[in-house]
């Protein structure tokens, strides 16, 4: 079938409207989509930030729709059922990394941005392992940034294997450092969240974490304890070390997003009396991803969210821009009103 879509057509270039042909296999389901994030990730694939964007790009690596047909071989999903699609569509699933249930790191994986078209359209056509039902206790337009940014810091923060009660630290309160404080929270840990923006303070409070302002380098004494785990969800230039410096001797800093400059770093903070790790977390696996929607169901983990129509070209232009200028404080969501 045609899937009518906004795309950008060249770097840097504007949204238009794009319609592309596609069929559902065997394996695959075909989702009306209805609602689609508008998130920082997709504006730096706008501006091929990694340059790895395929042009024409349809953007949006976070969806929640509805399954309107199923191919042949499928029997886990039904005409009719809720579902999520996050940033990976599709996966070989005999490789090493998918008999492990490592699906992420699949070298036959196929993407949003870099192999496939993304969610700012009337549909979009998926392998049904990676569309996921969304449990009863979500919200369908709060649970749509959960489907990356959701599951991106939750496998981030499970990887840490954190101790009872651990004293841990956000860096950044975009999407994904709102959600890293919430599942941060609700696991019982006692959050503190770094920002340069004071007017965030209330919402901080709200999420469940202690407001420190800037890079907290002045402020160490207000928490008078070192951390053992800090995740950071900055893509601005900061300091590495100024963290590095806050984690106890087996503490731990995990990365989520990175700015594009190249960042200095002391090893010997690593290993100078201490066994200090740094680790980067890609997105998760499928097993990551029901984990965290049941945790997020469970404990009602979802995002605040600032809805938008995107009937035509200039709203999503609209929303890209607001992203892009950061007049947003909120995940912006745009809900298909065709």
């Amino acid at each position: 079938m045609k899937i009518k879509a906004f795309a950008i057509m060249e770097k840097n270039g504007k949204a238009v409207p794009f319609e592309y042909e596609r069929n559902v296999g065997a394996n695959e389901v075909r989702v009306k989509i209805i609602y689609c994030a508008m998130a920082r990730g997709d504006v730096q694939f706008i501006s091929d930030h990694w340059g790895d964007t395929r042009f024409p790009f349809v953007p949006g690596h976070e969806i929640v729709g509805i399954v309107e047909e199923t191919g042949a071989h499928v029997t886990a999903l039904k005409v009719g059922d809720q579902v999520g699609v996050g940033y990976q569509l599709e996966a070989c699933f005999e490789c090493d990394y998918c008999k492990a249930g490592l699906e992420q790191f699949c070298p036959q994986q196929k993407v949003i941005a870099v192999h496939s078209y993304g969610g700012l359209a009337g549909h979009i056509v998926v392998d049904y392992r990676f569309a996921f039902l969304l449990p009863p206790g979500l919200h369908p337009v709060n649970a749509v940034p959960l489907l990356s940014a959701g599951l991106t810091v939750y496998t981030g923060i499970m990887r840490a294997q954190l101790p009872p009660h651990a004293v841990v630290g956000v860096l950044g309160v975009g999407g994904l450092g709102q959600l890293a404080i919430q599942f941060l929270h609700k696991m019982g840990h006692e959050v503190y969240a770094f920002s340069h923006s004071p007017e965030k303070q209330a919402l901080i409070r709200q999420l469940g974490a202690e407001y420190i302002p800037g890079s907290g380098a002045d402020d160490k004494a207000a928490v008078n304890k070192p951390f053992d785990f800090i995740i950071s969800t900055l893509s601005v230039p900061y300091d590495p070390d100024v963290y590095l410096k806050m984690l106890r001797p087996q503490g731990k800093l995990c990365l989520v997003a990175s700015p594009q400059q190249k960042q200095p770093l002391s090893l010997g903070l690593l290993y100078d009396y201490a066994q200090r790790t740094i680790y980067g977390n890609y997105v998760g696996s499928r097993r990551d991803m029901t984990a965290m929607l049941d945790f997020a169901a469970t404990h009602q983990i979802e995002s605040m969210v600032e809805v938008m129509p995107y009937s035509h070209a200039d709203q999503v232009n609209e929303a890209i821009d607001k992203v892009s200028n950061g007049k947003v404080n909120v995940r912006l969501i745009l809900e298909n009103k065709a």
